[in-house]
Parts: C-alpha cells; sequence; structure tokens
C-alpha cells in the first residue's frame, strides 16, 4: 500500500510513480561500487521528489552518503535547490533535502570553492554555506553601481574638470567620505564571511576616466583609498575579535615591474594605515593572470606571489567544455607554474560549466571560484569527482596486491 510517506520515495516498489526511479537507481543487482553512474548507465536524480528519495533512502541506511552524492545530477541540483525554497514548510515531509545533501558533499570533498562578487548586502547566511571564501573581482563595476555610486562619481569628477565642466580639485574630504563608506563595505563583507576568505582584486580602471590626462592619477588614488579601506576593515574585525584572511590580487600585472610597483605600494599603505598593529591583520598578496599569460611572467610571479588566480572568463562556456587546445594551453601554463612553485596555491576563477571541472582537477588546481548560480552544481559535482577518485585509487591498489 501507498503510505503517508510516499512524497518522501521510500514506499516498496510498484507502490507509486516514482519507485521505478528508485528500482533504477539502486538495484538489487547494483553494478560494480568502482564505476560511475554514467558509465553504469544507471539514472541520475534530477529533480525534487528524486532527491527527496535518494535523502531518504540514506537516513535510513537503504544507502550510503556516498551513494546518494553520486546518484544526483549536478546540473540540476540549483534548479532543484531554487525549487525546494518555493515550496510551504508543510508541502514536503523535509523540504531541505537538496541542502542536507549538499552538505554531504561539502563533507567528502577538498577542493576549496569560491564565491564571485556576491551581491551586496549578504542577508542571508546560507549563501555562504560550503564555501571557502568570497572572491570581488570587479570593485570598479560596483562602485560604479552600488551604493557608493553617488560618492564615488562626485570624488572622481575632480580629476577631470575640462571634461565635466567643474573646477575642483582633489578634495580630501571626499576621500575621507568614500574611505570610511568603502570601509563599512568590507568590514560587513568580512561579518557574514566568518572564518572565510576574502580575496579582492585591486581596482584596474575608472570607466569614466578612460583616455583622459589624469586617469592615471585617478586609478593610482583609487587603490589607495581601497587599500587603506580594505586593512581599517580588517583591523576593525580584528578588535571585534573575528579571525579571517585576506588577500590582495594585483589584476594583470604586464611584467614584474608593474608587479613590484603594486606590491610595494600594498606593503607601503599596510604599514601606514596599520602601524604597530601591522601583524594583528594577517593578507597575502597574489596576482590575477589570464590563460593567455606568457609562461616565463607566470613562472616570475609564481616565484613571487602568495597565490595565483588563472582567469578563465575568456574561455570557458555554459553550454559546452573547453576545447582541446584550451585544455592543452592550461596544462602548460599550470606544469610551468608548478615546475618553480609546486605549493603555491592555485585558483581556477569565472568558471561556468561543471563539465570543466575534472580537467582541473586533473592537472592539479584544488582550488576554484564561479558566480553564486552555479555554485551549487560545483559543489556537487567536486564530491562526485574526488568519490570516483578514492574508489578508482582503491581499486587500482587492490588489483595489484
Amino acid at each position: 500500500m501507498k503510505s503517508d510517506r510516499c512524497q518522501n520515495n521510500c514506499c516498496q516498489s510498484g507502490s507509486c510513480s516514482m519507485s521505478s526511479f528508485v528500482e533504477k537507481l539502486y538495484p538489487v543487482n547494483k553494478p560494480d561500487d568502482r564505476m560511475s553512474l554514467k558509465d553504469g548507465e544507471q539514472a541520475r536524480a534530477c529533480s525534487l521528489p528524486e532527491i527527496a528519495s535518494i535523502v531518504e533512502l540514506s537516513l535510513i541506511g537503504s544507502m550510503t552518503k556516498e551513494e546518494a552524492i553520486l546518484a544526483a545530477d549536478p546540473y540540476s541540483i540549483g534548479a532543484i535547490l531554487r525549487e525546494s525554497k518555493l515550496i510551504p514548510r508543510d508541502a514536503l515531509d523535509d523540504p531541505g533535502k537538496p541542502e542536507r545533501l549538499l552538505e554531504w558533499s561539502d563533507e567528502s570533498r577538498s577542493l576549496k570553492i569560491f564565491a564571485e562578487d556576491l551581491a551586496y548586502p549578504l542577508e542571508q547566511a546560507h549563501r555562504m554555506t560550503g564555501l571557502a571564501g568570497l572572491m570581488l573581482l570587479q570593485e570598479e563595476n560596483w562602485l560604479g553601481s552600488g551604493h557608493l555610486k553617488e560618492i564615488f562619481e562626485e570624488w572622481a569628477l575632480q580629476y577631470a574638470p575640462d571634461r565635466f565642466g567643474t573646477q575642483l580639485h582633489p578634495s580630501i574630504v571626499l576621500r575621507e567620505r568614500l574611505l570610511y563608506r568603502w570601509k563599512g563595505h568590507i568590514e560587513t563583507m568580512l561579518h557574514h564571511l566568518g572564518d572565510g576568505d576574502l580575496s579582492v582584486a585591486l581596482v584596474s580602471g575608472v570607466d569614466m576616466m578612460k583616455e583622459h590626462p589624469r586617469e592615471a592619477a585617478c586609478l593610482a588614488d583609487l587603490r589607495d583609498i581601497q587599500l587603506e579601506a580594505l586593512f581599517r576593515a580588517s583591523l576593525a574585525c580584528y578588535r571585534q575579535g573575528m579571525e579571517h584572511k585576506l588577500e590582495i590580487l594585483i589584476p594583470y600585472p604586464a611584467d614584474m615591474e608593474e608587479w613590484t610597483h603594486m606590491h610595494e605600494l600594498i606593503e607601503r599603505v599596510a604599514e601606514e594605515t596599520l602601524c604597530h598593529q601591522r601583524r594583528t591583520v594577517t593578507y597575502s598578496i597574489g596576482a590575477v593572470i589570464g590563460m593567455e599569460s606568457g609562461l616565463e611572467l607566470a613562472a616570475d610571479l609564481a616565484k613571487c606571489a602568495d597565490l595565483l588566480v588563472l582567469d578563465c572568463s575568456g574561455v570557458g562556456h555554459s553550454d559546452h567544455p573547453w576545447s582541446q587546445e584550451k585544455l592543452e594551453n592550461l596544462r602548460a601554463l599550470v606544469g610551468r607554474i608548478r615546475r618553480v612553485s609546486p605549493h603555491i596555491p592555485l585558483r581556477a576563477s569565472s568558471l561556468q560549466n561543471v563539465a570543466d571541472l575534472a580537467a582541473l582537477c586533473q592537472i592539479g588546481v584544488r582550488e576554484i571560484s564561479s558566480s553564486p548560480g552555479v555554485i551549487p552544481s560545483f559543489r556537487l559535482a567536486a564530491a562526485q569527482w574526488e568519490l570516483r577518485e578514492a574508489a578508482n585509487l582503491e581499486h587500482r591498489y587492490s588489483c595489484e596486491g
């Protein structure tokens, strides 16, 4: 008979329309555990009832957590998660089962996943669940459209009196207003992150100053304000008893001379801002490089930087995986970096397709970042890849033994 718990799909075979899926997913004579679901031609749980089913099967001991993770479809989990939040609490026995599956995935993986440019403010704590931290790679875009837009534009207008018809000189008052508003923004981010890492790329341009003679001066002053805001916010959080890690990224250095100049700027602002309290703020300095960066420049940066971020925004696509040519270029770049600095953290940013994840893991990238919309897919896919790799490794050992 069909029970009242049929919505969780743990009824007996043939008692409801979902039983055929459960039988296909978890057959009595199931294939070798080391075989992937794709290779075994088993079903993938790609709807909310199916996800609820495999979670329930795991909770009652009919399948392991690892089997439940491997049974889910990473391409569908994001939409399933959004769907579950729209269903009333009494419509399902436990509408939080997709979140529970993702929590199991987080426990099963070592790959670090970061969110990119998460919308401000971070009012919902669950948005950071399972994440190693947050990356702010496009602060200049946020300045031009966020809640600091008016004060930022007023400050920037001072550098182009011939273009905007004002005779003002750079004002210390406007600088201080922008600085403290920016500090408040970063401090709020750190509060929501808790123990997570905050990675911030220095601003790389000011759109309203493009091709203006004073563009360089405006950008230099803006970076100075950004760095002081970062250090002041970090110090304020430290005084409140918060432990966190700050990563400052130099975007796309053209050569080692530019890297050295920007590195010295960061250290100077840190010294002037923190003074004797400098040791209380933990920060590292890294670089963002493109996939087409020269191998020698990447190797030189690997010798000096604390971490490297590989910008994949120009090569990834949400509908299809990377081409073989792009994979070879990436493999050569990572290989050159690893030969110089075997243990430097490498992070691939702006990922869009979970199909690219396996290739990244195989060449030694252990940190990734993506937009919030696809993070659930990467959380699940990363766990699946690591579970399969562990099973394959165990299988090889058993065959050799």
